[in-house]
């Protein structure tokens, strides 16, 4: 039986985390006698829906390793050696990477092999975003140096084509071994959900990070705006955590129509209850959050951001350019004054995710891949 380590962050609601944890779950049941998962979370997180989600994962025999404490600087530092002491101990087969700081993680644990002459596993990484170390380039630089000729699977020709980028700003020679599988969702199904939905208002959810990628410090100026524009006729609910908690949590103080929520467990399965999903991203690898929404028939309002728009129909309705306020009020009065069918627009991103983003096709490629990686 092969034995699969997935290094995520830690235990959050992501969209680099919920691949790792349906490859996990979904690979195994598929192949029960084939793999064995261990999900590597770099730092620990201990809110409600990773408290929950662990207890979900174990569930189902799927086991959980932390490289490090709550703190993400002190598990970074920590970090490689926790994870070398466990790839000694448990002698995984295949170690599959999710996004920037599990690869770096992985790159010190790979150095410290290095560094004693000894084996290290087959690598997996699966390239998440559309842009790669931009903050912090040198950091980003360290972190490839460590990466020769593994597997690389980018989520999105986009995604795919920043690796190959990067490793050419960096004067390292791209891996030979690259290929593209989507991200795919099951059909969500239908859970009891905590939101406090009004339905005398239009109910729209944020749910994501609380980060500067997903565009969460633009949506509080804009909520402000559609407030003041479109008083009483918009409900926000914001699900998440993230740096920008203070901010999310000042605006739901100064105004009525906004409903903050922790991350919420199998979010998918509960997307059902709102009108719209908002998504300000300023880039994607390929946004797990928007095809699941279109699964749910929920129709997204999307920033025109790569890996975002790649989810949705061409020539979609409700896209606007991020740096465009006047393209989201302009969304927002048609959706006032009910400009939009929500039942043709829901069945149109319906078809078009279950052409394009099959979740049984995502784990059959997968499952390919470290089948032959273990023969």
């Amino acid at each position: 039986m092969a034995k699969i380590f997935q290094i995520i962050r830690s235990i959050h609601l992501g969209g680099a985390e919920i691949v790792a944890f349906n490859l996990s779950e979904c690979c195994r049941n598929n192949s029960p006698d084939e793999f064995e998962f261990v999900v590597v979370e770099l730092h620990q997180s201990h809110d409600d829906y990773s408290v929950e989600k662990k207890k979900q994962l174990e569930s189902k025999g799927i086991r959980i390793i932390s490289a490090g404490t709550s703190s993400k600087n002190v598990s970074l530092l920590i970090g490689p050696f926790v994870l070398a002491y466990h790839v000694l101990k448990e002698k995984p087969d295949i170690i599959h990477s999710h996004t920037d700081l599990p690869d770096l993680l992985l790159s010190g644990t790979k150095r410290i092999f290095s560094l004693f002459g000894l084996k290290f596993p087959k690598i997996v990484r699966t390239i998440h975003n559309t842009e790669l170390w931009s903050e912090h380039a040198k950091l980003g630089k360290f972190t490839e140096e460590a990466f020769q000729n593994d597997y690389i699977v980018g989520v999105s020709d986009g995604s795919l084509n920043a690796y190959n980028n990067l490793r050419k700003k960096y004067n390292l020679p791209a891996s030979s071994i690259q290929q593209v599988i989507y991200n795919g969702c099951v059909v969500p199904g239908k859970q009891p959900h905590p939101f406090k939905i009004d339905s005398s208002k239009i109910n729209i959810a944020y749910c994501g990070r609380f980060v500067e990628q997903k565009g969460i410090d633009i949506l509080i100026d804009r909520i402000a705006e559609i407030q003041q524009k479109f008083p009483e006729t918009f409900l926000f609910h914001v699900i998440g955590t993230g740096p920008y908690q203070d901010g999310i949590n000042k605006l739901a103080e100064k105004t009525a129509n906004v409903l903050v929520y922790q991350a919420v467990p199998n979010i998918s399965e509960k997307l059902y209850a709102f009108d719209f999903i908002i998504m300000p991203s300023r880039f994607e690898g390929l946004s797990l959050m928007s095809i699941e929404a279109s699964f749910s028939k929920v129709p997204v309002i999307a920033a025109c951001a790569p890996g975002l728009t790649e989810t949705l129909p061409p020539h979609w309705a409700l896209l606007f350019k991020l740096e465009s306020a006047d393209e989201l009020i302009t969304i927002f009065k048609k959706i006032k004054d009910k400009a939009f069918d929500l039942q043709a627009l829901g069945n149109e991103t319906y078809r078009f995710v279950s052409d394009n983003f099959s979740h049984s096709r995502m784990i059959a490629e997968y499952s390919k891949l470290y089948s032959t990686l273990t023969e």
